[in-house]
């Protein structure tokens, strides 16, 4: 193989970057106590080559450690940059450094990634990703004893006695007040690593002995360009702007793959117990002292900031070098932890606070601590001042699908814009997620304008066959249309908390690899797709707890060189536990250890939603219910990935074959109790059961670019949320085609006028027609099914029974009784995630399942009955419907059935406690069905024999072992049963 290398040197002389200054101004967030996640003898910060090898060091010299690295990945400076070889005459000395480069040549991200993370688990080091530190811990003394990381999980405190900085800019070593250079502003070198790509200029290109193997797409060469770029100040901003224009300056159409980052030396440093200006002569060459900021102790500086000469540092960065230097350093500190006793009385400080506070307070996402069966241990935070590093008329706080458009659609109206993106790009599933494909949606409007562009740019865009697009040419081209409306773009960049005063959302808290502020908005757009600010905010949200553990399947991708599509659905993932995002990226890369790389967007289909002003249920969707304030227009089939729980998808299952369409109104997007924040995304308020219909692609492009143009014009006007004038931005959508102009007529077309009722109730009986009508208004429909329960018989009297068993009437029970007596079990459902769009449930199953919703206890025998049939393989359905049933009538005679259930063979025991069983349950395939339905079953019947009393403590033995689990939805939905009994 071989691999063709251009330099290209561009100048750019035209203007200094503008930023946005950092102001003096805060914002104070009040007194707390932090939950303790860890303490340990050294903690790493940073997630580069030289962190891991720093970790493994002091590891195996015997110390407890933590590290925290802030992508979705290990080896920043490996894959991060695109330096996936070695230079001439490089080496790569030690194990860590061996593996990673464990064939000549070039190597593949996912090798430098799963390397490292393996390096990890070996070394018994426990470690996040997607942590940053914003706070540094200090003790009784005052000593540093330990960082503040955050991330989607909240922030958490981690206890330590020596801390290793590894980040790019020492930001652990400044907040610990060590004295560094000024960083000087003017024109800085960065480079930047392209795989395939016309060069933007003609350059004379540099050949290197390497080249990327593309197989049936050819070969590729890695194009490192050198960039000349000016830079105002050494802020977050400054280098967030660089990215940009040096992506601005090297990108072209036929790209194949790029750096996340750019490659840079660091102009300043951090002042050292001494100072080392000698040239470079390798690692063992250089004095400790150097590493060790003067006047901060218990603190080690690894990386191109430490007291060098600029040489050295460069060849520091080299990850040969900085993994030999890291294994130096981790010695080192494992070394001073050993004789440094435990931190007592840690607390945060109160720091120096300026005269312009603002008003409002900081708030963080709420703990979701990271670890389980932990100590409730905390550590005390004085009042914080937090700075204010911007302002502005809208934050967008994610840039995936809805977000970017948002973004957009904002920065179009005129809105002085800040989207910030924890990824390094824009789409979200459809581009760093891979889904990069229309199943279904309305592709109207702004979705059509992306379409076109698509085509435009690629003929090979949404064909016919397959309608899939490049992934990486729709994240430029949303990249390109944000920066031509004039929106600033923070990529690495994670949205932690709110700015709120008297229940209005002020501003957005945010975590960068320089530490964190805030940026205050007039309105502030929550695209996290797990309404994380919303949730910060204190806004009521719908998360898993202690119902039906229905949650709908998630996948992670593998990634092959220029492969455009990929689908996954093999697990479960809850994006608001940083430990289960750790769980799936981990093992990932094991599952698709011999991919090119792995997929850097979880692809999650269902998060935490907000309680809003309305929620959209399935009776409004299957009714075609009308609203005045409809903003958006979706269209899909009943895309579940899973079961269902609502009574009219179990009664009558969705169609399979034809696509439903819906009208959402605004009220959705705006959460309970707050102002300032409209709610994008899968984060809006919709029923679970609802949502497949409404989070299709097209639609949640479509949905984020009204609502970016409602937040740019309540801004715009200085109105509230809820004074937004509907009509005229409906007249904006329709132009721009989003909506038909039948909306600006429409009203509510609930209630349902009571003949529709008394129709509903005559027809039901055929297959279920209209039985949406009578769900929608229960409590109306009751009287009169009751009365076609008595005047009814045959078939149809038990169609009666189960509509009424499943709304909880008992008057349906003897029918019930009887009809579970006489039926032998049917043709169940076994679980399926992806490709699930019908029945779940047989017959049977609702009959019993609509006898256990009746709550009588006479219902229990005819229920254990059934339940005695069952064998291992029994359909997963039969089991449900079972436990479902009898946990709904909690009658303690049932225990004992429930338990030889659990015995069974391989029923029970699935519980992943360790990364250690999770990589022992990897399957080969991405649509994995089987782990899910044990595990399913067995907490099912274990939440069943609990709340009917248990049975020599089996239950709770169960869910305690679940409630320690790695997988999120598990271990809350587990804890969330063992605390009903306290």
């Amino acid at each position: 193989m071989r691999i063709t290398r251009f330099i290209i040197a561009l100048f750019i002389s035209d203007c200094l970057i503008p930023t946005t200054p950092v102001s003096a101004a805060e914002v104070l967030q009040p007194a707390m106590n932090l939950p303790l996640l860890h303490e340990v003898d050294v903690v790493v910060i940073g997630g580069n080559s030289g962190a891991v090898a720093a970790a493994v060091a002091a590891a195996e010299s015997g110390a407890s450690v933590f590290l925290a690295a802030p992508k979705t990945y290990l080896g920043d400076d490996l894959a991060g940059t695109y330096q996936l070889w070695l230079e001439p005459g490089e080496k790569a000395d030690g194990t860590l450094a061996r593996e990673v480069f464990s064939k000549e040549g070039l190597i593949t991200p996912m090798q430098s990634k799963r390397v490292l993370d393996q390096a990890l688990v070996k070394a018994g080091v426990r470690f996040l990703f997607g942590s940053y530190a914003t706070d540094l811990l200090r003790d009784a003394s005052g000593n540093p004893a330990g960082v503040v990381i955050a991330n989607r999980s909240g922030r958490q405190a981690v206890v330590a006695k020596v801390i290793i900085d590894a980040t790019n800019r020492a930001s652990v070593a400044r907040l610990a007040g060590a004295e560094a250079t000024p960083f000087p502003s003017g024109n800085h070198v960065f480079t930047r690593v392209m795989v395939g790509g016309t060069p933007p200029s003609a350059q004379t290109p540099i050949t290197a002995p390497f080249e990327v193997d593309g197989g049936t797409l050819g070969h590729y060469p890695v194009l490192k360009y050198s960039l000349t770029l000016p830079m105002t100040d050494g802020s977050f901003a400054s280098f967030a702007e660089a990215a940009h224009i040096a992506r601005d300056c090297t990108w072209s159409n036929d790209v194949k793959d790029a750096s996340d980052d750019l490659g840079f030396i660091p102009p300043d440093r951090i002042r050292g117990m001494s100072q080392h200006q000698a040239a470079w002569t390798g690692i063992e060459g250089l004095p400790l002292d150097v590493f060790r900021p003067a006047g901060v102790s218990r603190l080690y500086v690894l990386g191109g900031c430490a007291d060098v000469d600029r040489n050295t540092a460069a060849a520091l960065l080299r990850p040969v070098s900085a993994m030999s230097m890291g294994t130096r350093l981790g010695l080192a500190a494992a070394t001073e932890a050993k004789a440094t006793d435990s931190p007592v009385g840690v607390t945060i400080p109160a720091g120096l606070r300026s005269a312009d506070v603002r008003p409002g307070q900081v708030r963080d996402i709420p703990a979701n601590a990271p670890t389980r069966g932990n100590t409730t241990r905390t550590i005390p935070a004085a009042e914080q001042a937090v700075p204010v590093l911007g302002e502005y008329d809208v934050v967008v706080a994610g840039g995936g699908t809805g977000g970017a458009s948002a973004a957009i659609a904002a920065g179009r109206a005129g809105a002085k814009v800040l989207m910030i993106e924890y990824l390094t790009g824009m789409g979200g599933v459809g581009t760093k997620g891979l889904i990069s494909v229309y199943f279904f949606g309305n592709r109207v409007g702004f979705t059509n304008e992306i379409d076109r562009a698509m085509m435009a740019i690629d003929p090979e865009s949404l064909k016919t066959k397959g309608e899939r697009w490049d992934p990486e040419l729709k994240a430029e081209w949303l990249r390109q249309e944000a920066r031509k409306a004039g929106v600033t773009l923070w990529f690495a960049t994670a949205g932690i908390g709110a700015v709120v005063e008297n229940g209005t959302v002020r501003g957005v808290e945010v975590a960068t690899t320089h530490g964190r502020g805030v940026v205050l908005a007039k309105k502030v757009i929550d695209a996290t797709g797990a309404a994380d600010i919303a949730a910060a905010a204190g806004a009521p949200c719908t998360v898993t707890n202690a119902d039906e553990i229905a949650v709908q399947g998630t996948g992670m991708p593998p990634r092959k060189f220029g492969a455009r599509f990929l689908n996954t659905d093999f697990t479960y993932v809850d994006e608001t536990d940083i430990l289960d995002i750790w769980r799936v990226l981990v093992t990932s890369r094991e599952k698709y250890a011999k991919a090119y790389d792995l997929g850097q967007l979880i692809d999650t289909r269902e998060r935490r939603r907000i309680v809003g002003e309305l929620e959209l249920t399935p009776m409004d969707a299957m009714t075609s219910r009308t609203w005045p304030d409809t903003i958006f227009i979706a269209s899909s089939k009943f895309d579940s990935h899973g079961y269902t729980t609502d009574p009219l998808s179990q009664l009558r299952p969705p169609d399979p074959k034809n696509a439903v369409t819906v009208a959402v109104p605004y009220r959705c997007m705006l959460p309970k109790g707050l102002d300032g924040l409209i709610v994008i995304g899968v984060g809006m308020s919709v029923h679970r059961d609802a949502l497949p219909i409404v989070r299709m692609q097209a639609d949640i492009q479509n949905q984020g670019y009204a609502m970016g143009l409602a937040a740019a014009t309540l801004a715009k006007n200085g109105k509230a949320v809820r004074e937004l004038d509907v009509k005229a931005l409906q007249r904006q959508l329709v132009e721009k085609g989003n909506l038909p102009e039948s909306v600006l007529s429409d009203s509510d077309s609930f209630p349902l006028p009571p003949e529709r009722l008394s129709e509903a109730v005559k027809t039901v009986t055929d297959n279920g027609k209209n039985l949406e009508v009578l769900l929608a208004q229960p409590e109306a429909a009751k009287p009169l099914l009751r009365q076609a329960l008595d005047s009814s018989k045959g078939a149809e009297k038990v169609i009666y029974a189960r509509i009424l068993g499943m709304l909880g009437d008992p008057a349906a029970t003897e029918v019930l009784i009887q009809a579970v007596n006489s039926a032998q079990w049917d043709k169940g459902w076994n679980f399926k995630g992806m490709g699930q769009f019908g029945a779940n449930l047989s017959q049977l199953d609702c009959t019993i399942m609509a006898l256990g919703h009746t709550r009588q206890k006479v219902a229990v025998a005819p229920i254990l009955s059934k339940a005695a049939e069952l064998t291992p393989a029994s359909d997963f359905s039969h089991f449900r419907a079972v436990f479902v049933a009898l946990e709904s009538i909690r009658d303690p005679s049932a225990a004992k059935s429930l338990a030889a259930l659990l015995a069974l063979p391989g029923i029970s025991g699935n519980a992943e406690t360790s990364i250690q069983e999770s990589f022992a349950k990897i399957m080969p395939s991405g649509t994995d069905e089987s782990t899910r339905r044990r595990e399913l079953i067995e907490m099912g019947l274990a939440r069943a024999l609990y709340r009917c009393g248990d049975f020599q403590g089996m239950g709770e033995q169960i869910l305690r072992n679940y409630a320690r689990d790695l997988r999120g939805h598990y271990a809350r939905h587990a804890q969330a049963i063992l605390d009903e009994k306290r």
